[in-house]
């Protein structure tokens, strides 16, 4: 006959189990020391009610970046002076190509103690005498021929102006690129916190269920203090993480150029990461030779270059200019030979120059505006072998860090369930409690991994499509 009675051991191991399944529930919401708190002391409103905060996508990030990045803002002032020097009829004065007038007129009074004796015996005296002497004039003076060196300097106002539009592009895709790894990073960082977050909701369950153990005389007071210390350990990670969101943020802020515009509303961001279809290497480059604005800048370096040659040359050349003038003087005397005086007229002629010699500075000027335009196209090929080498290594980034992301996701999947079969063995005595640390800590890897990896391809793509000149699309 099989006894019904059940062994003194294995009476305690089932009311073990069943105070842990049934009472620690309920321990959670008593009151613990302080130590024992769910959350740090000084959470923050951010993260305590994530949902109630502003939410600033994406987008909006962008439009607010394009209308108040002080960099962009400057990039479209110098747009803005490039624009006045090369468009309308200003730019045929700036390249010197119109005539310059200018008036002048001026009037003075003396006073005069006067003697004077004349060859026909006569003589005169006068103690203040007044002179009134008035005059003023129009003059015109216009370069008609320099070398076609004017010609060269209006084509050298055109190029500045595409060269100020190309550096406004830079800005704002420079900016946006910016913007956008920034955002991303905030993401990142935010995840991060959370699996920081859940990492510590685990240590929490296992200091409870461990001090519960210990109470009972299932377990020792080691694995309760060992508990403790990791819990500890998890709530300072906990908070540097925080610090590093919040240090993010404001870095974020400070490219959207007003770091107080969220001061009074902290934000929240999209807590996703979506990846692109991305382009083949080839397509890239493609778009790279043909988009991007460093080096179409770049070529507009090289004609600049190029124009300053003839601008040198022209020095070579004759000048002719015009001149005319008209003028009027007037004198009222008191005393003098003459007593009152009036003339008006006008005056014109033209003057040719060539220039002889002049220390051999000419050929020096054109010998060195050469060796600046080998140079400016010597930049060109440095800028697009960079361009090429570092859209080479971006793209092989992201090809590498799409794979990684197929694999951190397996491995999330696989450490979460690991992790939660972990909680529960440990609940009922069936692991210890440093096997469970391991499998929580491989979880909390595995998450960090899987959004290292989100955001590394995020922001390889938003370096590929920055060097592509895709930000910007004309």
């Amino acid at each position: 006959m099989i006894s019904t009675r059940t062994p003194l051991p294995t009476l305690m191991v089932l009311m073990t189990i069943v105070l842990c399944t049934t009472i620690l529930p309920l321990q959670k919401t008593a009151a613990q020391p302080q130590p024992l708190q769910t959350t740090p002391p000084h959470q923050s409103a951010l993260d305590q009610q994530p949902s109630q905060l502003l939410l600033l996508t994406l987008n909006d990030a962008v439009r607010i970046a394009l209308e108040q990045n002080f960099s962009i803002r400057i990039a479209r002032n110098a747009t803005i002076i490039a624009d006045n020097n090369a468009t309308g009829i200003k730019a045929f004065g700036a390249a010197g190509m119109l005539p310059i007038v200018n008036m002048n007129a001026g009037w003075n009074e003396s006073r005069d103690n006067v003697q004077q004796f004349f060859f026909n015996g006569t003589n005169q005296e006068r103690v203040g005498a007044r002179t009134d002497r008035s005059n003023a004039a129009i003059q015109l003076n216009w370069t008609l021929f320099d070398g076609l060196q004017m010609f060269a300097a209006r084509e050298n106002l055109t190029e500045l102006q595409k060269q100020s539009d190309l550096a406004l592009r830079q800005a704002v895709e420079n900016t946006i690129a910016q913007v956008m790894t920034s955002y991303y990073t905030v993401v990142e960082q935010n995840v991060l916190l959370s699996a920081q977050r859940t990492a510590l909701g685990l240590s929490r369950e296992r200091l409870t269920i461990a001090e519960a153990k210990s109470r009972l005389g299932s377990a020792s007071e080691l694995d309760a203090q060992n508990a403790r210390v990791d819990y500890n350990a998890d709530s300072a990670a906990f908070l540097r993480q925080e610090a590093v969101l919040l240090n993010a943020k404001t870095a974020f802020l400070q490219l959207l150029g007003d770091t107080k515009r969220y001061d009074d509303a902290p934000f929240r961001t999209d807590d996703s990461i979506a990846i692109l279809p991305n382009i083949t290497l080839a397509e890239a480059q493609e778009r790279l030779a043909k988009r991007n604005a460093a080096l179409r800048a770049a070529s507009v370096g090289n004609t600049l270059a190029q124009i300053a040659v003839r601008q040198a040359e022209s020095f070579h050349y004759p000048t002719l200019s015009a001149a005319a003038n008209y003028s009027f003087t007037g004198l009222d005397a008191e005393a003098g030979v003459i007593q009152t005086s009036r003339s008006n007229g006008l005056n014109f002629g033209v003057t040719a120059q060539v220039n002889i010699f002049n220390g051999f500075n000419i050929q020096r000027q054109i010998e060195n505006a050469k060796v600046n335009a080998l140079s400016a196209d010597l930049q060109y090929q440095d800028l697009e072998n960079r361009l090429k080498a570092s859209l080479q290594q971006t793209y092989r980034s992201f090809q590498n860090s799409k794979t990684l992301v197929q694999l951190e996701r397996d491995n999330v999947r696989i450490a979460r369930t690991a992790a939660d079969v972990a909680l529960e063995k440990f609940r009922l005595g069936s692991m210890s409690s440093l096997d469970l640390r391991l499998v929580q800590q491989n979880y909390i890897r595995a998450e960090s991994r899987l959004i290292t990896a989100l955001a590394d391809a995020k922001r390889a793509e938003i370096e590929i499509t920055r060097i592509t000149g895709d930000f910007t699309k004309e």
